[in-house]
């Protein structure tokens, strides 16, 4: 049986108002529950310009026409318009999603800030970074995040260090195959990894000429039997402008019988089949500008 999950990140004020209901609906009219993970602090999506001089950034946003995907308000904040805290302006939007059943987690507090300079933050930046998160979640939902995934898929040393304080069942930091526990400095962490393990729609959309139906087929032939597969969508992308090609999607995961879970319902299978230990480590991938943490 292929079993997939639909792991969604929610990035931006934009993704959350608008992006969080719009996917709502999709995923009930086909009756399949997913993952949410939600940026809680500000939305400084202006400030991502910087990364204009990283290898394959300018041709990604060609290729994928990020300012129809993102919006020309969402681009401006945190430069030319204020960062909005996210949480305060998206609460309901958020805890919409698990009034309707799907599982409800962590993604960031300040996506850009992270994505662009992790390994230029002390610990002690970082530290506050992972308190403001779990802090924001907690006064939005009334209880701990169980889960938590990094944006970027990046992660170093020390954000692992700092997570595994806060006893999560699962972490999603990284690109890879298959869930295992992460070596640190020699240590075996006790925080699951479960790895993004399918492209992206915006790490396709363009690539060799694919087009969005294109894409579609493309992860239709990546999906394995018996083995982990986790899709990463956005709000922004998925929920916005590619909503057609998603909904397209989601029916055919149903014309392929293809059972669908949330992170936390596969949890259980996932530690029955006792994962390994094994050190994270960096990769370039296709279509994507920049490294990415790599494990399993």
């Amino acid at each position: 049986m292929k079993t997939l999950s639909l792991r969604v990140d929610v990035d931006t004020l934009e993704g959350s108002i608008k992006g969080i209901p719009a996917l709502l609906r999709m995923l009930d009219r086909h009756g399949m529950r997913a993952s949410f993970y939600f940026s809680m602090g500000p939305d400084n999506s202006g400030k991502a310009i910087r990364r204009i001089f990283r290898k394959g950034f300018l041709a990604k946003m060609r290729r994928t026409q990020a300012g129809k995907l993102y919006g020309f308000k969402t681009m401006l904040y945190g430069v030319l318009l204020p960062a909005p805290i996210i949480f305060k302006r998206a609460a309901t939007e958020m805890r919409s999603a698990r009034e309707a059943g799907h599982e409800v987690a962590l993604h960031a507090w300040d996506h850009v800030q992270y994505h662009d300079l992790l390994d230029r933050k002390s610990r002690a930046w970082l530290q506050d970074w992972f308190d403001r998160a779990h802090g924001a979640f907690a006064e939005v939902f009334g209880e701990p995040a169980r889960g938590a995934v990094s944006p970027a898929w990046r992660s170093n040393d020390a954000t692992l260090e700092i997570q595994e304080a806060f006893r999560l069942d699962y972490a999603g930091d990284c690109r890879g195959t298959e869930p295992f526990y992460p070596i640190v400095k020699g240590r075996t962490l006790k925080t699951l990894q479960i790895p993004t393990t399918l492209p992206t729609m915006d790490e396709l959309l363009g690539l060799d000429g694919l087009g969005g139906h294109e894409v579609n087929a493309r992860l239709f032939s990546l999906l394995r039997d018996e083995a982990l597969n986790v899709y990463a969508l956005h709000t922004e992308v998925e929920g916005g402008a590619l909503a057609p090609v998603f909904e397209a999607f989601l029916g055919g995961l149903k014309d392929r019988e293809i059972r669908v879970l949330t992170h936390a319902q596969w949890l259980p299978e996932l530690h029955r089949g006792n994962p390994p230990a094994r050190e994270l480590s960096r990769r370039e991938i296709p279509g994507r500008a920049g490294w990415v943490s790599w494990g399993g």
